[in-house]
């Protein structure tokens, strides 16, 4: 990264720098989504990347996870601030994802806040980095997401196939932890690039569901 590309950019504020957005599953307590401990790990590794690569100071969360919060008020109340004022959101790709009610109404949300950002600056980048779960076989791309791209030239052909957990659970390592990262530094380069600004949570009052065209039920 050269010197002209970091001119002139703000002091890395101590808001979310991204918000972790991924299908969870249903656990036995009532209300409550249990968190993959995949996901724990990929987002505790992709914030100590983050940290390294900014001035965040680490008092505050780098990332936001929603993890083990009630469904209802709160939950809501914490997430759509998150949504609010993170700088790049990070939708992590699965069957499960695009499968989810509430991970499409997070997809609708930060889609209409930079829709609202576009219309004072029509010229900035999207601040949407799409993560690979599983292999892009696995699903179908819904409308919503296909502008969205999820690959490049510099990620690792087997992470273009399998996924992250992919990668994981087939024990390549060094694979998945330089693919991770390349994330940190993408989306690092997006907040810098973006400049996206906060909104007002009422932008979020009315959500919808803009998987559920591929969606066989909700999550």
């Amino acid at each position: 990264m050269t010197e002209s590309h970091l001119s002139g950019r703000p002091a890395d504020s101590q808001v979310p720098y991204f918000f972790h957005s991924y299908g969870q599953v249903h656990s036995r307590a009532a209300g409550l989504r249990t968190p993959d401990k995949r996901q724990d790990e990929f987002h505790e590794l992709l914030g100590q990347f983050v940290l390294q690569l900014t001035t965040h100071d680490g008092t505050t969360p780098v990332g936001f996870l929603d993890k083990r919060l009630p469904l209802g008020v709160e939950w809501e109340k914490d997430l759509k601030e998150a949504l609010a004022t993170c700088r790049v959101f990070v939708p992590v790709y699965s069957p499960q994802y695009f499968n989810s009610r509430w991970c499409g109404m997070e997809f609708d949300g930060f889609v209409r806040r930079q829709a609202e950002h576009h219309r004072s600056e029509p010229y900035t980048v999207s601040a949407i980095v799409p993560v690979l779960w599983t292999s892009p076989d696995r699903f179908v791309l819904p409308d919503a997401v296909q502008p969205f791209q999820y690959h490049g030239s510099d990620l690792d052909e087997d992470y273009k196939r399998l996924g992250l957990r992919g990668l994981m659970e087939a024990g390549q390592w060094r694979k998945y932890r330089r693919t991770v990262w390349l994330i940190a530094e993408r989306i690092v380069d997006v907040a810098t690039l973006a400049r996206l600004r906060p909104c007002d949570v009422n932008l979020f009052d009315d959500l919808s569901n803009v998987f559920a065209p591929c969606t066989q039920g909700d999550s």
